[in-house]
């Protein structure tokens, strides 16, 4: 979010400093005017209008508001129309990549799910020209600012999609750390499969999942972190859209922040009534069998076939108008013990199949295809 904020005008900079200010919204360091005498000591008590103040000081105190609340709340105020996704172009293939980079970015859950920590380290910020950059954003916001208002739109016509995908191991400090990685084109041609060496100490390899121990994965003479960073911003040229399902997981287990994402997870939801709390997002494995007609393989290390599926589904709202509402699961159906679901399964919006047909939309002309 903190480059959303750090690309914006100077007069929406400033009617959003005064509407935070107003609501009593905080940061690392305080309210707007708490925030001034860290800022600027020397001023602090002689000016808090915000129109007095230069661009990063603004940037600076809005990116530093990260508690859960008051993020929540800026996240509110911003433009969910966001400029930069703009496009004059009447395809409607075109349209529809817009649509689905802009779903992502409004989508409730993203400020939360991408946000990059406060003056985190180690962190590539990609996509935006003028970029990569290696330091923490906050302190360079205004070269952000300009760097994106200095080009030229998007033509969203001729954007790459790349979809990412990683396998994780748990870390001593409770985090996780990407371990491989697969990276397909929009052709599903595997661009990326590299193990990663861990920057951190691993207490669990997950090996069930990733088919790798410390004795494999020595062996395998892993790439370090910094080098796989370099790897994907040779993939990631400016305007190219990042797919994934969970994406933001991957990024985070990457250290890095991509400007124009689609995230499945956040595309597809049930086929369902309101409830009365909140559902867990659809699995991948589910909208493969549910809009592919297909189970990914159970094999370990299979990040690429993730990666494949993330791609296909994307593929498959852009050329075949696949709808983003799907079923569902019988497994959630058969342990609904919490009264989440509002009706009996034989009431819900779920469409049988017959011997594991594929959904009715799907035309063997293309699913052959995908």
């Amino acid at each position: 979010m903190e480059y959303i904020i750090a690309t914006r005008e100077r007069t929406e900079l400033v009617e959003l400093t005064k509407t935070v200010h107003r609501m009593g919204l905080s940061g690392e360091h305080g309210t707007w005017n708490e925030f001034l005498n860290f800022y600027d000591p020397r001023s602090a008590d002689i000016c808090f209008d915000p129109n007095s103040r230069p661009d990063p000081a603004l940037i600076q105190f809005l990116t530093s508001i990260n508690k859960k609340d008051d993020s929540r709340k800026l996240a509110l105020l911003l433009n969910p129309a966001d400029p930069r996704f703009a496009t004059t172009h009447t395809n409607t293939r075109t349209r529809q990549l817009s649509r689905l980079v802009r779903k992502t970015l409004t989508h409730d859950e993203y400020p939360f799910d991408f946000l990059i920590p406060y003056n985190s380290k180690d962190w590539v910020l990609t996509g935006i020209i003028g970029s990569p950059l290696r330091e923490p954003i906050s302190r360079f916001a205004p070269i952000i600012s300009y760097s994106f208002r200095s080009g030229k739109p998007f033509d969203i016509s001729k954007t790459e999609m790349i979809a990412v995908c990683c396998e994780k191991v748990l870390c001593l400090d409770n985090t996780e750390a990407a371990v491989r990685v697969a990276a397909v084109d929009r052709n599903l041609k595997v661009i990326l499969d590299v193990l990663v060496e861990p920057n951190q100490p691993v207490i669990n390899y997950r090996t069930s999942i990733t088919g790798l121990d410390s004795r494999v994965l020595h062996l395998s003479n892993a790439t370090p972190l910094s080098d796989i960073q370099e790897k994907l911003l040779g993939l990631l040229p400016t305007g190219t859209i990042m797919v994934g399902h969970l994406l933001n997981k991957d990024l985070k287990a990457l250290k890095m922040d991509h400007a124009r994402v689609i995230d499945t997870s956040l595309l597809f939801k049930y086929d369902i009534s309101p409830c009365i709390g909140k559902l867990p997002r659809p699995s991948l494995d589910h909208l493969c069998k549910s809009v592919l007609g297909y189970e990914i393989p159970k094999s370990r290390g299979r990040c690429v076939h993730e990666a494949i599926a993330s791609m296909k589904l994307v593929l498959a709202i852009l050329e075949h108008g696949a709808r983003t509402s799907v079923p569902l699961p019988d497994e959630m159906l058969k342990t609904d013990e919490s009264g989440l679901l509002p009706m009996k399964k034989n009431v819900l919006s779920k469409r049988p199949m017959r011997n594991n047909a594929s959904p009715p939309w799907c035309k063997p002309s293309w699913k052959s295809a995908l």
